[in-house]
This record gives C-alpha cells, sequence and structure tokens, in this order.
C-alpha cells in the first residue's frame, strides 16, 4: 500500500513544479510552533492530543460521510486539543489542500500537514497553505531525500514531525538531530496496529530536548495511561475522535 501511495503521489509533483512561485513564498515567515508546544507539555507530563481530520482511512473506508472541516476543528480547539493534524492526501483518504487552508483559518492552535511529502516543491507547498508542520515519513524517502526536505523545511520555519516504525528508522532519524519524532504503532505493510511500538521505540530515545509522539490505535484513556507510563504524553487520534458523536466529551475524557 505505501509503495502504491508513493508512486500515485509522484505523478503529482511534476505539475506542481509549474503552478507554485517559490520566489513569491515567506519563507522567514514565524510559524505557531508544533514542536515547542508538544515539548512544553511533555516536560510537565502533560498531555497532548494531536487531533486529526481524516476523512477517510485505506483500511477502513470512509470515516465520516459528511464532515464540517470548520466546526470538526472548532470543536477539536475548544475541546482542548493541543494541536492539528490535517489529512491533505487525495485518492486514499479523500482529504485536500482546502482542508488544511480552512482549518487554519478556523482555530489559533499549531496546524500539521499529514501528507506524503516527497520532494521539495511539496515543502514549498506546505508553506504557502499555512502549515506550521509537515510530516517526513523515514520509510518513504531515501536517507539523502529526507536529510534534504528536513533541512529545507528547518530553513522555512515549519517544524517536522519525523515518522518512524522501528528502530533502525529510529536511529536514522535521532542521527538527523530529529526533534519532533512520532513513533507509528500501525505496519503501513500489513496495516496491523500495536501501540507496544511506542512503548518499545521510546526507551531509545534520551534526550531531553525531543518530544515523542505515538501515533494509530489510541482509543481510550486507558492506552493513554500505559503510554504515559513509558514517558510518552502526546498522542496523534484521528479516527477515533473524527468519528465521535460528541467531540469535546470525548477528548475531556481522554484528557481527564
Amino acid at each position: 500500500m505505501l509503495d502504491e501511495i508513493i508512486k500515485n503521489k509522484l505523478k503529482e509533483i511534476e505539475p506542481l513544479k509549474e503552478k507554485i512561485d517559490i520566489a513569491s513564498i515567506d519563507s522567514n515567515k514565524k510559524n505557531n510552533s508544533f514542536y515547542q508546544k508538544i515539548l512544553k507539555n511533555q516536560k510537565s507530563k502533560k498531555n497532548s492530543i494531536i487531533a486529526e481530520i481524516k476523512r477517510k482511512s485505506p483500511s477502513k473506508g470512509i470515516l465520516v460521510e459528511k464532515l464540517n472541516i470548520s466546526d470538526t476543528a472548532i470543536l477539536y480547539e475548544s475541546g482542548g486539543a493541543t494541536c492539528i493534524s490535517v489529512l491533505t492526501e487525495k485518492d486514499y483518504f479523500n482529504g485536500s489542500k482546502s482542508d488544511l487552508l480552512i482549518t487554519k483559518k478556523s482555530i489559533n492552535i499549531p496546524v500539521l500537514r499529514k501528507d506524503f511529502i516527497l520532494d521539495p516543491i511539496q515543502v514549498y507547498e506546505s508553506k504557502m497553505l499555512g502549515a506550521d508542520c509537515i510530516l517526513l515519513i523515514v520509510s518513504a524517502l531515501s536517507h539523502e531525500m529526507f536529510k534534504e526536505l528536513y533541512s529545507l523545511a528547518n530553513s522555512m520555519n515549519l517544524d517536522v514531525l519525523v515518522e518512524v516504525h522501528d528502530l533502525d528508522e529510529l536511529k536514522f532519524a535521532l542521527s538527523c538531530n530529529a526533534k519532533l519524532i512520532g513513533i507509528n504503532n500501525r505496519d503501513l505493510k500489513t496495516f496491523d496496529v500495536d501501540i507496544n511500538t511506542s512503548i518499545e521505540l521510546s526507551q531509545h530515545i534520551n534526550e531531553f530536548d525531543i518530544a515523542i509522539v505515538s501515533e494509530s490505535g489510541i482509543k481510550n484513556k486507558e492506552d493513554i495511561i500505559k503510554l504515559n507510563n513509558s514517558g510518552i504524553y502526546s498522542f496523534l487520534i484521528g479516527e477515533h475522535l473524527i468519528k465521535s458523536k460528541d467531540i469535546k466529551n470525548t477528548l475531556g475524557e481522554l484528557l481527564k
């Protein structure tokens, strides 16, 4: 599935290079620091939830038939989310770039663009769209391209959530001085989910200034307590929240 998504995404990249005027983008514009908010909460052992706007999952299909992006973003913020993640990938997740634009206009907390970033032009585009942070998936990139994209994002005042799935990927991320590491509990090849992945990999992170985010499979307070016991205080939650009939209450239950 990951290979298929990447192959499809590469087809979108060349047309972008003709559409986007890099010279018109203000690279120096400060972001609403995603990393600093997550790290601050982690240091005080306060839970952070990155609430995700997600229309569809490749494994679960359509999650919400009619999704009001602005209303959902506002509910996430008022419910206590620290940041919001917006899926902009269109073919497999039914996301769109306008979802990010609408979210950014609707709330004041930092916004992550969650997509398959494979080329520098997408980093420029993310800045143009107003993202505060982008996702880089180690398994989707060569080491050389990862380093290029990571450096470019830093130069443009974009935070980077570096996603890893195993120890080798984590070691590479640490060697690149990644400060915001997302541990994905979902195996992108099988789509199996196990939150013990976050627990096991987090034991290899000892630096005080690295913020750790556990991604996928977090459904209840028990999961959060289990991860708290391993020193993890930040969680990216999509499906459980987006399908909730009472988002604010669901967030409150997870945060209390």
